[in-house]
Formats: structure tokens, C-alpha cells, sequence
């Protein structure tokens, strides 16, 4: 399935996979899968930034974009662990892009999102406004989205995208009401989970304009996370809006012809989540 809109993603890897050894892409063909899908532009992640080593990991994002810089986007990943690490790499590599986009895994760090170490990188992100993508997962003690209520609160010029969702039919929930309580965190759909209506859900309670699309590619398929959002019963407005130019307008990359959102009342929501 191809998508008629060209899709800006905003969840995706590069790199082996320990627990999927045999997918082993090259960024190469990963661009090819993107052109069969229309996915114009990707933002990700270094797998081996997440579990082991994030100085090797934030290098193979930078050879990606040197050598694709208009298809790739690139996380920094940070760990809390040791001291004073997170914010060298960061440094390192602030010219990924401005604003910046940093990438927090909780779980795969072990370490609580919420946690003292995380102080000094939530404090960078809301300085400098990044873009911070982070692992979650429903009810975790390490990535919980309730957790991060508190955190978007204290810091919020930073743009928190909740990173799956928190997966499951609750932890989608609890990402929601997350997001109906500040203005400064947005829901990432990636997931290996499919729970039928949710989109519709979340397009009625928080408006298109809060719901981001991310395949995870290549570690899931991404034309099933597309056919999700192609076959939901919202407004083709609302569907343009999830898979491009929330993403977009985020990262400052706004195109010709884009129409500036506001946010919708709850009566437009409602309205929106019943146009099929």
C-alpha cells in the first residue's frame, strides 16, 4: 500500500537489531522501502545508541545523514549514565538539526524517565525547545507515560513526543490523558500492537494535530502502520495532518501549500471523528 501523502516519519532505526538479527538493512534499503511507501522524510534512531553504546550509535546516524541528508533525520540518543555523558553528545552533535531531536529509551537505559540523571538533559531540551522522543510503555516504572505528566509540565518547551503510545489499549489511554493535560506532548502511534478505533479516539479527545505517525521500520512493517491510519474513519484532513504536517511543522520544515492548524475545540473533534 502506498500512501498518497507523502509521509514524514517520525519513528524509525537504523542498525542490527539484537533480538532480530537477520534484518540487517543498509540505509540504502532503507531508502528503497521508503520509496515504495512514500515515505519522504524519516527521522531515526541508532539500535545500537539504545542498548549498548550511544557515542557509536549517534556516529552511524551521522554517516545516514551525510549520506542521504534530505530522506534522514537523526535522534540523538542519550543515556543518564554516566554523568555528564548525555550533555557531551549532545554537543557533539547538535548540527544533526535545530531544533534538536534526542532520543530517550528508559527501559533499554534502565533508568526512570523521570530519574535526577534525566535533569540535566530535559533541562537542554527545554532550552534549546527540542524534539524529544521517548520509549514508553504502559504502567512500566522506568517509562510509564503517566511519568512523563510531571516532567512536560516542568519542561515545557520541550516537545515530547510519547514514543509508542505506551503500546497497549491502556497505555494509550494514559498517553492521552497525558497529552489532554499539557500542550507540549504529542502521541507517536508506532507500536507492534493494533487496537481497533484508537485512532478515532484520539483524533475525538486531542485533535488530529496531536497525533504523530512512526513505523519503526525496519523492525516492523511499515505498510501495516500505514493501512492503519489509511483505514481509519477520520477526515482525510486528519489523516494528512497525522502522517505529514504535525511531524513537519514540528521540525520547523513546514512546505508550500501546508494549512497552519490551530487546535481544535472539542466540538470540532467531535465533528472531525465522524467524517469517514
Amino acid at each position: 500500500m502506498k500512501s498518497p501523502i507523502p509521509i514524514a516519519d517520525c519513528h524509525g532505526h537504523i542498525g542490527v537489531h539484537p533480538d532480530f538479527p537477520a534484518y540487517r538493512f543498509s540505509v540504502e534499503q532503507m531508502v528503497e522501502a521508503m520509496d515504495l511507501l512514500n515515505i519522504e522524510v524519516l527521522a531515526v534512531t541508532s539500535t545500537r545508541a539504545c542498548y549498548t553504546d550511544c557515542p557509536q550509535g549517534n556516529r552511524e546516524v551521522a554517516e545516514a545523514l551525510k549520506q542521504f541528508p534530505h530522506r534522514f533525520r537523526g535522534y540523538i540518543t542519550v543515556n543518564p549514565r554516566p554523568g555528564g555523558e548525555a550533555l557531551k553528545e549532545l554537543e557533539r552533535w547538535k548540527h544533526f538539526h535545530s531544533p534538536p531531536l534526542v532520543k530517550l529509551h528508559p527501559a533499554l537505559h534502565h533508568y526512570p524517565v523521570n530519574g535526577p540523571g534525566y535533569q540535566p538533559i530535559w533541562e537542554y531540551a527545554h532550552q534549546t525547545e527540542a524534539i524529544v522522543l521517548v520509549h514508553t510503555w504502559d504502567s512500566d516504572p522506568e517509562c510509564s507515560p503517566l511519568l512523563l505528566l510531571d516532567v512536560a509540565r516542568r519542561f515545557s518547551k520541550a516537545k515530547i513526543l510519547i514514543g509508542h503510545s505506551g503500546v497497549t489499549w491502556r497505555g494509550y489511554l494514559q498517553a492521552c490523558e497525558v497529552a489532554r493535560q499539557t500542550e507540549n506532548t504529542f502521541l507517536d502511534i508506532t507500536g507492534s500492537q493494533s487496537h481497533r478505533t484508537i485512532l478515532e479516539i484520539l483524533v475525538e479527545r486531542l485533535g488530529a494535530e496531536r497525533v504523530l505517525f512512526g513505523s519503526d521500520m525496519p523492525y516492523l512493517e511499515a505498510a501495516i502502520g500505514l493501512g492503519r491510519v489509511l483505514t481509519a474513519r477520520i477526515s482525510d484532513a486528519a489523516k494528512e495532518a497525522i502522517l505529514r504536517e504535525n511531524f513537519l511543522r514540528l521540525l520547523g520544515e513546514e512546505r508550500p501549500g501546508m494549512i497552519r492548524r490551530e487546535p481544535a475545540s472539542p466540538a470540532e473533534r467531535q465533528g472531525e471523528s465522524s467524517t469517514h
